[in-house]
C-alpha cells in the first residue's frame, strides 16, 4: 500500500516536472530561428482518445482539443489521487496505531505470507 502511494506520488511529480527538463537558454537563440518559429504552426498535443472514440470520425482539430481537455484535468486529477494517496497512507497508520505489538508483529507475518 505503501509503494503503491510512493509510487503515485513520484509519478505525479514526474508528470508535474515534465516541461522543466531540457529546456534551451531563450537569450542566445538565432534570429534566422525566430523568423521560422514564427511560420511553423504550432505543435500538435499528444495524447490517447477514450476507448471507441476514433470511430466518431472526429476532426484533427477536434482531436487536438480533447487532447488539451485532457491535459488541463489530468494535471488537476493528479494532485488530487496525490493528496488521496497521503490520507490513505495517514489512516492507515493512524489505524495501525491502534493495535498492539504482538497484533502489528502478526499483521506483518499475514501480509508477507510467514503466518500459516
Amino acid at each position: 500500500m505503501f509503494r503503491a502511494g510512493l509510487l503515485a506520488l513520484m509519478t505525479g511529480l514526474l508528470v508535474l516536472s515534465g516541461g522543466s527538463i531540457g529546456q534551451e537558454n531563450k537569450g542566445k537563440e538565432d534570429p534566422k530561428k525566430e523568423d521560422k518559429k514564427k511560420e511553423e504552426p504550432a505543435p500538435k498535443v499528444k495524447g490517447v482518445l477514450p476507448q471507441n472514440w476514433r470511430k466518431l470520425g472526429l476532426s484533427d482539430a477536434q482531436v487536438q482539443d480533447i487532447y488539451k481537455v485532457q491535459g488541463k484535468y489530468d494535471t488537476e486529477i493528479d494532485k488530487l489521487q496525490a493528496k488521496i494517496d497521503e490520507l490513505k497512507a495517514n489512516r492507515l497508520k493512524d489505524m495501525k496505531a491502534v493495535l498492539t505489538a504482538d497484533q502489528k508483529k502478526r499483521l506483518d507475518d499475514i501480509l508477507t505470507g510467514k503466518d500459516k
